[in-house]
């Protein structure tokens, strides 16, 4: 089973989580990677060189990164990473939309042992420990949504309570979401 954390968080509250991924050595992937990249460490001033909505976050010491090359389609010739092979978590952005309102985002991975017998060994701990690590963030430093199922970034929170943003769960009818006290 994947483990999945939600948030809303404004480019402060990202470039606290990207401090923490740099601790551990962390590199940045495109969804779709061109062939030659070069991956972009993680650090505090990295949030800024973003422009798309979702990115790959690996542990590339922990091991390699498995691609295959996409061979049909518009995006043929790119390469896709394998996210259950490969030390990764996919991170999606939490991006304001057309009326201004902040998206939430997500962080995934897929930690536990599945039924592939390539994969009986699982993740390696250390990705758990991350996952962890980011989790605790979370749980000391930043709100808790209301309706739960999300984590407020303080920055984004603060926000939130000068009525300066709204909130918005992702999808196509996605609800309005407050802040918890």
């Amino acid at each position: 089973m994947a483990a999945t954390v939600q948030y809303f968080m404004l480019p402060e509250d990202e470039r606290a989580l990207f401090r923490l991924l740099a601790r551990r050595e962390v590199t940045v992937y495109p969804e779709l990677v061109p062939p030659g990249y070069a991956p972009l460490a993680a650090g505090e001033d990295t949030p800024a060189s973003l422009v798309l909505p979702a990115y790959y976050l690996a542990l590339e010491r922990l091991g390699p990164v498995v691609v295959h090359p996409v061979k049909r389609g518009p995006d043929r010739g790119m390469l896709a990473i394998e996210e259950i092979p490969s030390p990764v978590f996919h991170y999606e952005r939490s991006l304001p939309n057309e009326d201004g309102e902040l998206v939430a985002g997500r962080l995934w991975a897929e930690l536990d042992v599945t039924d592939d017998p390539g994969s009986r060994l699982g993740k390696p701990h250390a990705l758990k420990v991350l996952f962890s690590e980011v989790q605790d963030l979370f749980k000391k430093s930043w709100r808790r949504s209301d309706p739960k199922g999300f984590w407020v970034g303080p920055h984004a929170a603060t926000a939130w309570k000068r009525a300066d943003l709204k909130l918005r769960e992702p999808g196509h009818r996605g609800r309005l979401i407050g802040v918890w006290r």
